[in-house]
């Protein structure tokens, strides 16, 4: 998976990727999945989360003591949400129709209002006079 990214041996990949992320703790997985990204944010609802898994919960189970949670959760059992993730509910199925039914919204919407504009009609006619062209 690293080496289709960068150029440099496999083995120095590793290294680095173990240094970064002993060095940097949970920021380095952050860091290192958003590189093998491309750079470019990762939406957890549709991509597992590398270091929970996609459940949402930091998968060490730190007590409140150690991640300084004020002194009135200590005793409710709260939980502690994936630091990498942030809670996402990784549910790609679910959010997937979600964003398709939006996005269908939009192109209606475009569509709506170059009708309204009478930009559609010309465009079609220029097609039509395209595929006459043609044949």
């Amino acid at each position: 998976m690293l080496s289709a990214h960068h150029r440099t041996p496999l083995s120095t990949q590793v290294l680095s990727a173990d240094a970064l992320i002993r060095e940097l703790g949970v920021r380095g997985l952050v860091r290192l999945h958003t590189g093998l990204h491309g750079g470019a944010p990762i939406d957890y609802r549709f991509t597992r989360c590398p270091y929970c898994f996609g459940c949402g919960e930091d998968p060490l189970l730190p007590d409140c003591a150690e991640l300084d949670c004020p002194p009135q959760y200590e005793f409710i059992g709260h939980d502690h949400i994936c630091p990498v993730c942030m809670g996402a509910d990784y549910q790609p199925d679910w959010f997937a129709e979600e964003r398709i039914t939006g996005l269908d919204r939009l192109l209606a919407d475009a569509l709506g209002r170059r009708d309204a504009q009478g930009l559609w009609p010309r465009v079609k006619a220029r097609h039509r006079m395209r595929l006459a062209r043609r044949s």
